[in-house]
């Protein structure tokens, strides 16, 4: 008798681990098996203050990090899954005031508005808007700390963005 309830118990565990479907992954990804490829459309900067080419940077440090960190393969189109979106956002403004009507910090916020298609998962599917922002001392021009607070900027966005859409955390 013990021996039919064991063998009923493991049978009854076996059925129901059996219907579960887990992924794992070491990488952090969690994406399905049948999704292969990935597409990346233009990026336009749509934002009020246009900085030349920071559009493209965006797009490639996004393929840049699907590329490292999965094993799709980027295709220009009919992808398994699509980021399409746009920067709507670009702006220096005061962030710490100090006295005299000055200020003695400066914040530069990039915002961009990404559409995600999973075309094999389409519950997966997003719109979102991600911004983040670098603080500077006002003392410093925006040009001379640009580069750095973009990729900073930028790095954010995507990691953002990928926790949302790949990773799904």
């Amino acid at each position: 008798m013990k021996n039919l309830i064991l063998y009923s118990f493991i049978l009854f565990l076996s059925l129901n681990f059996s219907a579960c479907k887990v992924n794992y992954s070491f990488s952090g990804i969690n994406i399905s098996k049948d999704v292969k490829t990935f597409q990346v459309d233009y990026i336009p900067n749509n934002a009020p203050l246009i900085v030349p080419g920071l559009n493209e940077d965006f797009r490639n440090m996004l393929i840049d990090r699907i590329n490292q960190q999965t094993n799709l393969t980027q295709v220009k189109e009919n992808g398994d899954v699509i980021f399409q979106g746009e920067i709507t956002d670009y702006r220096v403004e005061p962030a710490a005031p100090a006295a005299g009507q000055t200020a003695s910090q400066n914040r530069l916020t990039i915002g961009i508005k990404i559409d995600y298609i999973n075309n094999k998962t389409p519950e997966d599917n997003i719109t979102k808007k991600y911004s983040w922002y670098k603080d500077y001392p006002a003392n410093i021009s925006r040009t001379d700390i640009e580069s750095e607070a973009h990729k900073e900027i930028l790095t954010t966005i995507l990691d953002n963005l990928f926790n949302d859409t790949l990773a799904k955390w």
